[in-house]
């Protein structure tokens, strides 16, 4: 794990080991929602998981390179989710997950990264909303917005999670 001084960056290494645990389940829940053949489409959400699978190893060599790493993975993964699901489906919104990690995540002395960072997952929203395209997978309305409640809720959940998990280091 990280090293025993920067619990912050242990605490990253946490959350990333909750989203690789969760990372499997999400074509079940689709699968439960809408069913096989759209959980067969989501397994490529998957794609990024190896990232967070990194991560406790770069927080061994890196405590800070691994807190600045897990929003940017975030964002990629969710601006990837968005691109191949669609922002129908809400996979956007879990850009508030990542603004949290880019806050909670860093020391006053380390402002200047937590603000870029924030800066940077800001821009992506401001830049992308509206402006993916078509998504690669399509969706009926009504199963877009199965999707949008599950991301809606997974989004809040990992939210909260960070939230809960950080008060103690902060």
């Amino acid at each position: 794990m990280a090293d025993s001084h920067d619990a912050r960056a242990a605490t990253c290494v946490s959350t990333a080991w909750l989203i690789l645990i969760n990372k499997p389940i999400y074509p079940l829940y689709v699968w439960a929602l809408i069913g096989a053949d759209a959980a067969t489409r989501s397994l490529a959400t998957l794609a990024l998981t190896p990232l967070y699978a990194a991560l406790p190893a770069l927080a061994r060599r890196s405590p800070r390179g691994a807190r600045i790493a897990l929003p940017l993975i975030g964002l990629a993964d969710t601006l990837y989710a968005t691109k191949l699901m669609g922002a129908e489906t809400g996979a956007e919104l879990f850009l508030v997950a990542c603004g949290l990690l880019a806050v909670v995540g860093f020391p006053a002395r380390e402002a200047t990264t937590s603000r870029s960072l924030v800066i940077v997952i800001y821009l992506a929203l401001l830049g992308l909303h509206g402006r993916y395209g078509p998504p690669l997978q399509a969706w009926p309305a009504e199963q877009a917005a199965s999707l949008f409640m599950l991301n809606m809720y997974g989004a809040a959940s990992l939210s909260a999670y960070i939230a809960l998990r950080f008060a103690s280091v902060i």
